[in-house]
């Protein structure tokens, strides 16, 4: 009896944490997030990368960060995770380009140590700063899912072709048709 007033008395206790939070967020018709992405291009001869990224309800516009420069935007991510804001983001540097989404959950906060989550640009790509989940193993027959932190590499980049270099430096040239011809 008095394991079953203990685990009534646990349940009572985390639904009154439950319950305020989940109606705050109704309230406001949906969680507040956020991303942050830093440049972190140490050591580069040319550190300045060029990105934009955009939701079906914003789109930041491009912007241009040098190492040690954060930017950060705010969205609200409809609750109860059956909403899901995809940012699509593009990212231009001298070592090429990285394009990819970033998908947000409501339960995307654990992942992201909370409401804000960061991205970091760097030399070899850009990276998710933040925590996975995993389960080791099987402890007495169940599975426990635990998290740890990670920096993960999320896009890798994507050298310029050169063509898009030639576009780039506004080297190229129309060539002559050699149907067009001139008969003087």
């Amino acid at each position: 009896m008095a394991e079953k007033m203990k685990t009534l008395a646990i349940l009572c206790l985390v639904s009154q944490v439950i319950i305020p939070t989940v109606n705050s967020a109704a309230a406001k018709g949906g969680v507040d997030f956020s991303i942050l992405i830093k440049n972190e291009m140490y050591h580069v001869t040319k550190p300045s990368v060029f990105y934009n990224c955009r939701s079906p309800k914003k789109d930041i516009g491009w912007r241009k960060s040098f190492p040690s420069s954060e930017f950060e935007w705010e969205f609200k991510v409809p609750q109860f995770g059956n909403g899901v804001m995809v940012h699509k983001c593009r990212f231009r540097s001298s070592l090429g380009t990285a394009n990819f989404e970033i998908r947000t959950l409501s339960t995307t906060a654990m992942l992201c140590d909370g409401q804000t989550c960061k991205y970091s640009i760097r030399p070899n790509g850009i990276y998710f700063i933040g925590y996975e989940l995993y389960s080791p193993h099987a402890i007495f027959g169940r599975y426990f899912e635990f998290s740890r932190p990670v920096e993960k590499l999320v896009e890798p980049w994507k050298p310029w072709s050169p063509q898009q270099l030639k576009i780039m430096h506004g080297r190229v040239h129309p060539e002559p048709d050699s149907d067009e011809e001139d008969d003087d």
